[in-house]
């Protein structure tokens, strides 16, 4: 990475020109040419075939292979425009629906707390906070995209924070409920159940973005589709269920919003895993 930094500013310094000045030939900032030289970052290729004939040199000649492998780990993990407002648009939808729950659950807390049990309370208390956490993450996420700045270790410490809360949040509640006697042997099976998908999906995600090898997207394709599955066959229990009651508009309100919020964000990481593993898979071959 050093050498393909070191190799455009010889070249720009034998043409006597400034980081400025071939900045404006190339259409980018001049921070992005400090960053190409400095080794922090590359352009894209189109980008780097008008370096190589803006510099009088090849595109061979300013890289080599140890370049292009690292190229898809200091690099956004979506370039091209298309991937780019797609993955945008996930992680904006994402954050709007967690953001309409966390509204809507803080509204009936305010509203609704003089009728709440202390174990209720506490426990929208506790939605409340990692709704909140979540949230920020995806608009932290929203912001980095817009930016183009979602390298492979930003989405991995994403998906890391944003399952990991979720997964403390899920323990929280049955130790609550627990502690209430509002558990049972279902309930324990289920949680154990989803646990071990998203402790499995996190040492996945981690594993593939972190590392430089092109390890198989598959084993996420699959822990994704199952908790998925999982959650769509929940979801259409509890529909099912309150048919016919005086709790179906509510639940169409709040399951039907956290149905939406949680299958976006498995989604946006199978998006980003197919692209990733395209691209590592190209600057090796």
């Amino acid at each position: 990475m050093a050498e393909f930094g070191e190799n455009i500013r010889k070249a720009r310094e034998r043409m006597g020109i400034t980081q400025q000045t071939l900045a404006d030939k190339l259409y980018v900032t001049r921070q992005a040419v400090s960053r190409w030289e400095n080794g922090s970052r590359y352009p894209d290729l189109l980008t780097a075939k008008r370096l190589a004939a803006s510099l009088d040199t090849s595109l061979d000649k300013l890289l080599n292979n140890d370049d292009m492998h690292t190229y898809p780990e200091v690099n956004p993990v979506l370039e091209y425009p298309v991937h780019k407002r797609v993955q945008t648009a996930l992680f904006a939808a994402a954050f709007t629906t967690n953001l309409l729950q966390l509204l809507w659950q803080t509204g009936f807390m305010l509203i609704e707390h003089r009728f709440l049990t202390e174990w209720e309370t506490t426990t929208y208390y506790l939605t409340i906070a990692v709704l909140t956490v979540i949230t920020g993450t995806l608009l932290y996420g929203a912001i980095k995209s817009v930016r183009d700045t979602v390298t492979p270790r930003v989405a991995a410490l994403i998906a890391a924070m944003i399952v990991g809360v979720d997964m403390l949040n899920e323990l929280a509640l049955y130790f609550i409920n627990w502690q209430n006697h509002l558990n049972n042997e279902n309930t324990g099976i289920g949680l154990t159940i989803y646990l071990t998908m998203d402790i499995a999906f996190i040492i996945l995600v981690l594993i593939f973005f972190l590392s430089k090898k092109a390890h198989s997207p598959i084993p996420i394709y699959v822990i994704a589709g199952l908790e998925t599955v999982l959650f769509l066959s929940a979801y259409t229990w509890n529909l099912i269920g309150a048919v016919g009651t005086a709790q179906l508009t509510k639940f169409m309100m709040t399951s039907s919003l956290k149905m939406f919020a949680v299958l976006l964000i498995p989604t946006l990481f199978v998006y980003m895993t197919a692209v990733l593993y395209r691209k590592r898979r190209l600057t090796k071959q």
